[in-house]
């Protein structure tokens, strides 16, 4: 014990620093906070009715399944709305991770206050009456001079002020103890189960299984030879319903690099341009001041008064308003619009291979491109472009006008002054309505119809009969490939066994004679037996420098146009040379080497100095050529080991996650589901395994690293509190002492510095722990923010309590507890009861400052009203700041509060007050951040509310804690209280055995759906598929009841029909016996026809409906009979439909949100089934290749600069897309808009 002392009393914690302190103090520490919190409240509640666009941006700036109708006025009312929104509501318009965040908050208040109310009255009294002190006002000690122990203040109230005489005290905080342990772990067992039936119930809503992300998986790590889409869709048929897509990720880290430079480059070009034609706008201004000037002093008349001054300025501003609302400006450049609606976006683009089935060996196949290779396989839907068609174009409009028809208490609008109808073609514009080069040859698709299986919203198919049915050459090429095992027949029984014999010293081999390894199933194809060859130090060559073989560079077309150079040369007479000089023109320096980071600024004489817009138009030109040209060869690049699977039923996809896919180890693993394709990252989707393996372990070790470095930092700046100590000691620093004004100005800046800088560390922290998650490989969002919260709850944890109750240095207490691991109870029970006041103090302040803070959203005003002015000057900027709300990252969210409530369980029975400060702490952070969610915090990804499950279990951390601070408080009490020690070393274990079985059993459905929600969920999908085919008018009230029959007529003929195919088992599993449709029968009968027997055609990868019992009901023929017959006419009421929509709204109100986001689907519940399968199409098409070309957007002057820009630009380059449409320069040459970019498309706010 002595050396453990000497260990640890050099390097007493902060927390002690304040053990003792009296009632009298607290209130005095804690006043200052809460009256700080109080000003920023009351300003909150000023500010919140004027200013909109802070303090409720989602009651208009959000699509309208997200709004929420604005707050109440009063502050009574505000509270009372606030207490009693619906949870099913928050869940509908913030998601399941808001929700279960504000239940986790709600949780910890129901772990507390029963607490509270059983503790309290039991252990205050317990721990008060009879101790060593008695003075809880103040610190000062009445206490016997004969005693040791000094117990003042607050600490009377605690465990540290029970005599040992009284030891039998300690059965009162055992019991309690035990009861903590016992609610808390109930508590976590209810939630649980909450948690998983709110997330069963949010899975198979109807709403949320129209997505793609509903039935798709991903799954990594694919060995070579099933690195095919054919392979792939073999093996995964086995589940019910077959595969509906497959995409196979490739490599496209170099064109990723590409559209990231084009990117800023862009974005570059664009800032320049706007900085000339300002400049030129400047001067211009400067020129006629001065000439008026010179007239009035002719003239001999006055100045304008400031009155005149402020008309003319709203003239101007006023002309600016109608100039942009004309939407007069020019277009020019070949380039490809971006889609409106989902019809566009089946033509968009180049066809790439993403989308074609991969074929085998065609990773490293030299042979790959021998003959036409396997049939392209896909689901595709059969009239679907051709039906979008005749519904017309249902999602165009919307975002394309915006107006200054905004809520009077918007103060600023940040560039968005109007609101106009969708423009139609500039008659000056010359962009091409389609970009030939890009086109490619249309993918042939095949689509399986026999026995469609059961199958989620996602995979509707709403068709007319004659796309069912149709001509007889349609059907044959409808007629499915079989993917049969064709590589080992039964002929050849002998290929079906390993004959490799195994020698006595092989025992790494199984014996000799059993079955062959499991093959992938092909089709009969020439190019099966072509592998690749190469030996394994040629491979190895590849990674050696000097000895890899050449790289072969890319060739590609002209970027200029014809009669035009490389090197930008400008023509005479440009508009910019009236108003600046060449040298005024924006200049920037390049970098010497390509990895030099763009934030270094360029040196003289060393770096060259170019003309920005020069440069940046050439080099723009050659990306988007570059780019352009490698979306149309996607084959020049690896396929990668990685693979996005998406099955027809939601079921099917959650079975294929958790069943054994390969017969070896760590293969095909690990597989995802529930992915959302905003949500992939798809920069490490070209990682292989082992580099995800050791860049983990390199993550692991930087953070752990970190959490024991941290320490200098946060010392240094609270060494600068101390600036007059600092001099005093070090002797270089005696100077700042000796002037007294310099003195004076160090000792403000030693107050100032310290919490700003404290501030900086700790907000460093998440962003750092986020770039260590994305370093170590993970595939989504969702996998990054469990990462986050892992490493940034055990950063808190040592920080923000160890390092403060145990020691100074993180260092020191990881040092004192390894070496003395089994004194690890005593170091805890020897520090923690002295470090109680400082936690009173710390959560009261963290839940004051904080929420106080969330509701006045300081951040957000000084970003709106100071940073967008410095930095936003270009319409791009201004567009995107106004359009973008605030968001959270719930990887470093969870933590902060996981922290709270282990402190608090930690000091429940030590110090019980801590339970009353917890409450105080988690009722105003509910409070505040539910009104954020609600009104202001828009939330893009969901990860499905995983980090609930998570956060539970680290409660368990406190609990831990706890029981090990109790043994070790029980152990260092006389031997009485050995008893104790012996219950709570019993406690412990349970509590271990108690989480371990907790996770056991609970596991699986944290993730995952069972079966038996399937036939459900499909019912639902029904009701939900008529309500919206009435809401969209494709069928009314009085066709309900006929739609209802012919459903039910058409899945009881289903059952007849199985029961032909599967004999007297399927009789024996049927119904009684019905008419038969004979539409079916006779699709069925052209389907067979051929040769064969129908029984043997139904052996494919979609056909698995007779292996799948119940999930034989089809909530796709649901959708198909709901529209059969009446899809040519009804399909065009949906878009109608919408257009009335978007008029009434717009005609209603011209606000921001209306004009932003109304008038087109903006959920994927209001699309018709084939524009979701158009959508669907591309979902997890990668992002590289759905790049579209970027249009460079610049501000329209009155003197024709920008004009004359945008036609030099075209006359360089075609490539360059450029215009000035619906933007203006006002009259303080700042930069306005009136539109969305020209590039901006409305499909991209859909969630898929």
């Amino acid at each position: 014990m002595a050396d453990l002392a000497n260990a640890t009393d050099p390097t007493v914690g902060t927390a002690k620093a304040v053990s003792g302190q009296g009632l009298e103090t607290f209130l005095a520490s804690v006043g200052a906070a809460l009256a700080v919190a109080f000003a920023q409240i009351s300003l909150f509640l000023v500010l919140r009715n004027k200013i909109a666009r802070i303090y409720k941006p989602k009651s208009f700036l959000v699509p309208e399944r997200e709004r929420t109708d604005p707050p109440p006025v009063t502050p009574w009312a505000l509270i009372m709305t606030i207490m009693t929104f619906s949870d099913r509501e928050v869940i509908k318009k913030c998601g399941l991770d808001a929700y279960f965040f504000l239940r986790y908050l709600k949780t910890l208040l129901v772990m507390f206050i029963p607490l509270a109310c059983v503790i309290l009255p039991i252990l205050l009294p317990v721990n008060y009456i009879g101790g060593f002190g008695n003075n809880l006002w103040t610190n000062e000690t009445d206490e016997d001079p004969t005693s040791n122990t000094t117990v003042v203040g607050l600490a009377t109230l605690s465990w540290a002020n029970v005599r040992p005489e009284n030891a039998d005290r300690r059965w009162a905080h055992l019991m309690l103890a035990i009861l903590v342990i016992v609610w808390v772990c109930a508590v976590i067992f209810f939630e649980m189960r909450v948690y998983i039936k709110v997330r069963q119930d949010w899975l198979t809503s109807a709403e949320h299984r129209l997505r793609a992300s509903a039935n798709t998986v991903l799954v990594s790590s694919i060995p070579e030879k099933w690195l095919s889409e054919e392979a792939l869709r073999g093996l995964f048929d086995v589940f019910p319903g077959g595969i509906r897509n497959i995409w196979l990720t490739r490599d496209f880290s170099p064109l990723l690099e590409k559209i990231k430079k084009r990117e800023e480059i862009h974005l570059q070009l664009e800032a320049a341009e706007t900085d000339l034609i300002r400049q030129c706008k400047k001067n211009q201004l400067k020129k006629r001041e001065q000439e008026e000037k010179k007239s009035r002093k002719q003239l001999r008349t006055n100045k304008p008064t400031k009155a005149e001054r402020l008309q003319r300025q709203k003239e101007e501003d006023e002309l600016a308003r109608l100039r942009a609302e004309a939407e007069q400006g020019i277009s020019y450049g070949d380039h490809e619009e971006p889609p409106h609606n989902a019809e566009q976006v089946a033509k968009e683009g180049p066809e790439t291979n993403e989308l074609e089935p991969h074929k085998s060996g065609q990773m490293l196949n030299p042979f790959a491109d021998l003959g036409g290779g396997i049939l392209k396989v896909g689901q595709g839907l059969k009239g679907g472009a051709n039906a979008l068609g005749r519904a017309g174009a249902g999602l165009v409009g919307g975002i394309s006008a915006i107006s200054q028809g905004v809520d009077h208490e918007l103060e600023r609008s940040g560039g968005f002054h109007f609101v106009t109808q969708e423009p139609g073609p500039s008659a000056t514009s010359q962009a091409r309505p389609e970009d030939h080069r890009r086109n490619s040859p249309t993918d042939r698709r095949v689509q399986i119809l026999v026995d469609e299986p059961k199958v989620s919203f996602a995979t509707e198919r709403s068709q007319t009969p004659s796309d069912l049915y149709g001509k007889q050459s349609m059907q044959q090429e409808l007629q499915p490939k079989q993917f049969g095992n064709t590589v080992r027949k039964l002929e050849n029984v002998e290929d079906l066994y390993d004959h490799e014999k195994t020698r006595w010293y092989q025992f790494w081999k199984p014996p000799s004679g059993g079955y062959a390894s499991p093959v992938p199933q092909r089709t009969e194809d020439n190019e099966f037996p072509f592998t690749d060859k190469r030996s394994l130090w040629t491979k190895m060559k590849q990674y050696i420098p000097f000895m890899a073989d050449e790289e072969v560079k890319e060739e590609y077309p002209s970027f200029v146009n014809p009669g035009q150079e490389e090197d930008y040369k400008e023509r005479e007479g440009a508009e910019w040379e009236k108003w600046i000089k060449p040298k005024d023109r924006p200049h920037h320096r390049l970098a010497i080497f390509e990895w030099t980071p763009g934030f270094l600024p360029g040196l003289p004489f060393l770096n060259k100095k170019v003309d920005t817009i020069y440069w940046c138009r050439k080099e723009l030109a050659r990306w988007n050529v570059e780019i352009e040209e490698d979306q149309k060869h996607t084959e020049r690049f690896p396929i990668m080991t990685s693979a996005f699977i998406q099955f027809n039923n939601q079921v099917a996809a959650h079975m294929a996650c958790q069943s054994a896919i390969h017969h070896v180890p760590k293969t095909m693993a690990p597989r995802m589901v529930e992915i959302s394709p905003d949500d992939v990252i798809w920069d490490n989707m070209a990682m292989s395994w082992w580099m995800q393996w050791s860049r983990a372990l390199l993550a692991g070790g930087f953070v752990f690293g970190m959490v024991l470095l941290w320490t200098i930092p946060v010392a240094f700046s609270a060494g600068l509190a101390s600036i007059d100590d600092l001099i005093a000691q070090y002797e270089w620093l005696s100077f700042l002492g000796e002037n007294e004004k310099i003195h004076d100005f160090v000792k403000l800046a030693a107050g100032i510095l310290p919490p700003v800088l404290l501030a900086i560390l700790l907000a460093l922290v998440p962003i750092i722990l986020n770039f260590v998650a994305e370093f170590q490989g993970v595939k989504t969002g969702s996998t990054r923010s469990e990462w986050v919260q892992t490493y940034y709850f055990f950063f808190l944890f040592v920080q923000v309590f160890l390092v403060v109750s145990i020691s100074s240095s993180a260092i020191n207490t990881l040092i004192a507890v390894a070496s003395h691991v089994e004194e690890l109870p005593t170091i805890l029970a020897s520090n923690l009861p002295e470090s109680s006041n400082y936690f009173f103090s710390y959560l009261v302040l963290q839940g004051a400052s904080v929420s106080s803070g969330t509701l006045l959203q300081v951040a957000g005003l000084a970003t709106w009203y100071f940073f967008s002015k410095l930095f936003d000057n270009t319409v791009r900027a201004k567009f995107k700041r106004q359009i973008t709300l605030p968001q959270v990252s719930w990887g470093s969210f969870f933590p902060v509060y996981t922290n709270f409530a282990c402190i608090a369980i930690i000091f429940s029975v030590i110090a019980p007050l801590m339970t009353v400060f917890a409450i105080i702490n988690f009722a105003m952070l509910w409070f505040a951040h539910r009104y954020n969610m609600l009104y202001v915090t828009r939330f893009r990804t969901d990860t499905g509310g995983v980090l609930y499950p998570r956060a539970l279990n680290q409660i368990f951390t406190g609990l831990y804690v706890m029981e090990i601070c109790l043994l070790g408080l029980f152990l260092i009490q006389s031997s009485t209280c050995y008893p104790q020690a012996i219950i709570m070393v019993i406690a412990l274990v349970f509590t271990v055995l108690y989480q371990v079985f907790l996770n056991r059993e609970f596991g699986p459905l944290l993730r995952y759906l069972p079966i038996t929600f399937e036939d459900e969920a499909v019912l639902r999908d029904r009701a939900f598929q008529r309500a919206q085919d009435r809401r969209l008018g494709i069928i009314t009230d009085d066709d309900e009841t006929t739609t209802l029959r012919s459903v039910k007529t058409y899945e009881d003929d289903k059952d007849i029909e199985m029961q032909e195919l599967d004999g007297p088992a399927a009789t024996a599993r049927a119904p009684s016996s019905q008419p038969q449709n004979p539409a079916v029968k006779t699709h069925r009968k052209n389907m067979s026809s051929g040769g064969g027997s129908l029984r043997t055609k139904l052996y494919n990868p979609v056909s698995t409906l007779k292996h799948a019992g119940n999930w034989a009901v089809q909530s796709g023929n649901t959708m198909r009979n709901a529209t059969l017959g009446k899809a040519e006419e009804n399909l065009k009421t949906a878009a109608e439909y919408r257009r009335q929509r978007r008029g009434k709204e717009l005609e209603a109100q011209r606000a921001i949100g209306e004009a932003l986001y109304g008038g087109f689907a903006d959920e994927i519940e209001d699309l018709t089934p084939e524009e979701r399968n158009q959508l669907v199409q591309k979902a997890f098409t990668h992002s590289a290749v759905r790049a579209r070309r970027p249009v460079v957007w610049i501000p329209r002057d009155d003197l024709g600069v920008s004009d004359d820009e945008v036609r030099r630009t075209n006359d360089y380059s075609e490539h360059i897309w450029i215009s000035n449409e619906g933007t203006a320069l006002d009259s303080k040459c700042r930069a306005v808009y009136g539109r969305a970019p020209p590039d901006f498309s409305e499909l991209d706010l859909i969630q898929l």
